[in-house]
């Protein structure tokens, strides 16, 4: 298939391309029904681990260029009661405040791209899981300890034809399942 004739987002394209990935990963923003191929999902995770890498190189040149300040006598009184009271907010906000303007950029940028793409993350992830023949649900093993490693395992499966559809009624045959009674 070439690349200009994609098929719609949901159905699987197991011919992804590296660059036409990126496209349809944001254009399937919160689509979580439907299936996504082992190439649609593994060459997104590929454009993440660049980007990711990327603002965080800028985030490390930024950071590590540049000596951080030294708290003011005010600030390390602040933070000293911080630290007793438990109270993280003061020290967030003072490291925050004290990192580089480049490093601070790079934070942001990372923060906006990846709140920007935690949803498609995880309708890709679903879509993925019912190529699968998974219930999208799966996805919650993020959140258990350990649980990455199961997920990384369903998501590098193959694809599976779909499962047939539940029929509701007699099964197709000579005779059905059960007696049929007819009300009198």
């Amino acid at each position: 298939m070439h690349q200009t004739q994609q098929p719609p987002v949901g159905v699987p394209w197991h011919q992804a391309t590296f660059p036409a990935s990126f496209s349809r990963f944001w254009r399937g923003y919160v689509v979580f029904r439907g299936r996504a191929a082992r190439a649609e999902f593994w060459w997104w995770a590929l454009w993440w681990a660049i980007i990711s890498a990327a603002i965080n190189i800028v985030y490390g040149i930024g950071l590590f260029t540049t000596p951080p300040p030294m708290p003011s006598p005010e600030e390390a009184r602040v933070l000293d009661q911080a630290m007793q009271s438990f109270n993280p907010f003061p020290v967030w906000w003072f490291l925050l405040t004290s990192m580089p303007v480049f490093a601070q950029i790079a934070l942001g940028v990372f923060v906006v791209v990846g709140l920007a793409s935690l949803l498609p993350w995880i309708a890709i992830a679903m879509r993925r899981l019912h190529d699968t023949n998974r219930s999208g649900w799966w996805v919650l093993l993020c959140f258990v300890p350990a649980g990455y490693i199961v997920l990384a395992v369903f998501l590098a499966l193959p694809s599976e034809p779909p499962a047939a559809p539940q029929q509701s009624g007699p099964p197709v045959g000579d005779r059905p399942a059960h007696p049929v009674v007819t009300p009198q």
